[in-house]
């Protein structure tokens, strides 16, 4: 008999704990469940959306906020989903115990395989989700829309809340995803087009601007001896009636090549792609109904006019110095405009984007369309690039003494200046900054985490410096962790609030440290599972960078 008394206590007392366990805890229907979701996933965006430190976490399928309501803890609950046909169930997290009136967030970052970019029509698609718990499951769905490869949508805010003409194109930073210099396709047409077309003598990028202009002459000028055109007058959307009306179908920059054609926007990005691969910077211009590509080198901006090829609306075919003497024009209009605080104007930077986590998508090699790459060279023999072209541009903005030439840099400006045109910063704050302004990430790592960006002009006596704070409850309490942090460090600050507007919270503040006092001014609103903002201001002998930072400010949305 005793033999079987210890099995016989352990069975007794596993009971007890199972029932009284039973008994004291929750059940999944003491959970309320809100989920917001995107509306819709494009395919060449994989990589982004599988990423919660691209651009903050602003890309994630789905964001669910689950609250015990109940009033006993709920215990072991198991988030899950899955996409039918392109992700099994998977989990996403997991919490061991909810108490009654606590909250927490799961944010959800699909991984899709790298052959979704060979889906190629639109389709409604549903996203499973199952909650397990000890005390029961429960399942929550939605629906959305999965694009085709080509399809981009220019915004995913919501009709009813557009409240700016950037709430148009939110997700700009995403056409950074179609940039794809690493293309085994992209990357024998660049080859090519050194080769044939600037000779191989200026294919490596020197310090020289000369050397980085000829290049960007010499990607228009194999559009323009393939006998390429542009497709279309307008190449970027101008209006806005419905998300539906935003969606605009993007040929790849192998599809132009081959297809030899595109419209302004497919120009550019191929442009920022064979440009990317040799070795440049590319910029992407945006404007009313329009975009055009360019570089920015040793911090100057050059620009050129893609469309002057030729095609549908256009008065006959240019040569690449009128397309280059066309884009500095419109380069000088393009800083005037944004300098006035004209937020139609923005550029997307690709080398920006892509350290923010905007990665492009992955494609394979393809023989045939090598093959198709060498016929269309074939044509560039005879049609090199002269050596003598007009590289100099001091009368047209970026490329001569604006923006990195004598002014913002020199007599003008104070190091730094309102010269040189304004790029844009997508995060979860998004803002326009003088696009000369350097730019650090992650500046105070090791006492500072939550300052994830600043840009500071040369002098370093302005800044502005984006935040992301973890696990705070409001603006207010942001503020203080920031606080906090910083005591340590030797340095004061001191802060109230300022009112609201446009859904920030807004406080004035000033940081005493050995180095001075630094006045500033910050914006912050609840985001990406905390707070995010922006602070910036100007120190003792900073005030003329007052007027450029009110820019900024009226920039933020």
């Amino acid at each position: 008999m005793k033999k079987y008394l210890l099995p016989i206590i352990l069975f007794i007392c596993g009971a007890g704990m199972f029932a009284f366990t039973s008994f004291t805890s929750g059940s999944v229907d003491d959970l309320e469940v809100k989920i917001e979701n995107t509306p819709v996933v494009m395919p060449a965006c994989y990589k982004v959306y599988a990423n919660p430190d691209a651009l903050s976490g602003r890309y994630f399928l789905f964001k669910m906020l689950i609250t015990n309501k109940g009033s006993r803890p709920v215990r072991n609950i198991r988030a899950m989903y899955e996409i039918p046909k392109f992700i099994e169930e998977t989990e996403i997290g997991k919490i061991n115990v909810l108490n009654p009136g606590q909250s927490v967030v799961v944010a959800c970052y699909p991984v899709f395989n790298d052959d979704i970019i060979n889906k190629t029509t639109s389709s409604k698609e549903k996203t499973k989700i199952k909650l397990a718990t000890s005390g029961g499951d429960r399942e929550e769905e939605f629906g959305f829309e999965m694009k085709g490869r080509n399809e981009f949508l220019y915004t995913c805010v919501n009709p009813e809340e557009i409240r700016s003409y950037r709430d148009m194109f939110d997700n700009d930073p995403l056409i950074a995803c179609y940039v794809t210099p690493e293309d085994p396709i992209i990357k024998y047409y660049t080859q090519q087009m050194q080769q044939k077309v600037l000779k191989g003598e200026t294919a490596a990028v020197t310090n020289d601007p000369k050397e980085a202009v000829r290049l960007l002459m010499g990607v228009y000028q194999a559009t323009y001896l393939s006998g390429m055109v542009y497709s279309g007058t307008s190449g970027v959307p101008s209006k806005f009636d419905d998300l539906q009306s935003m969606v605009q179908s993007l040929r790849l920059p192998r599809e132009v090549v081959t297809g030899n054609t595109g419209l302004c926007i497919e120009l550019s990005i191929l442009y920022a792609s064979v440009l990317m691969a040799a070795g440049l910077d590319p910029v992407i211009f945006l404007i009313p109904g329009h975009a055009y590509p360019g570089i920015v080198f040793q911090g100057q901006y050059y620009a050129i006019e893609a469309t002057m090829i030729g095609g549908e609306g256009m008065g006959g075919r240019q040569d690449a110095q009128a397309a280059i003497q066309k884009g500095m024009k419109q380069l000088e209009e393009f800083i005037q405009a944004a300098q006035m605080g004209d937020e139609r104007y923005s550029l997307i930077n690709i080398r920006d984007m892509i350290a923010q986590q905007i990665t492009p998508m992955e494609l394979k090699d393809d023989q045939f369309l090598r093959e198709k790459v060498e016929k269309i060279a074939a044509g560039w023999e005879n049609g090199a690039l002269a050596n003598d072209v007009q590289t100099s541009f001091a009368n047209n903005g970026g490329g001569g003494n604006t923006g990195g030439g004598n002014t913002g840099g020199g007599n003008e400006g104070g190091g730094g200046g309102n010269s040189g045109g304004m790029a844009a910063y997508s995060g979860n704050v998004s803002f326009n900054y003088p696009a000369q302004w350097s730019r650090r990430n992650n500046p105070a790592a090791q006492y500072l985490p939550q300052l994830i960006h600043s840009f500071q002009p040369a002098d370093n006596l302005a800044s502005i410096q984006v935040y992301q704070v973890q696990g705070a409850a409001s603006p207010n309490q942001a503020m203080q962790i920031i606080q906090q942090q910083l005591y340590p460090t030797g340095q004061e600050v001191q802060f109230q609030p300022a009112g609201s507007a446009g859904g920030y919270e807004i406080f004035n503040g000033i940081t005493y440290s050995s180095n001075g006092s630094f006045q500033w001014q910050a914006f912050m609103k609840r985001a990406g599972g905390g707070v995010a903002g922006v602070i910036m201001g100007a120190g003792a002998g900073g005030e003329h960078y007052n007027n450029i930072l009110n820019q900024v400010k009226s920039s933020i949305r």
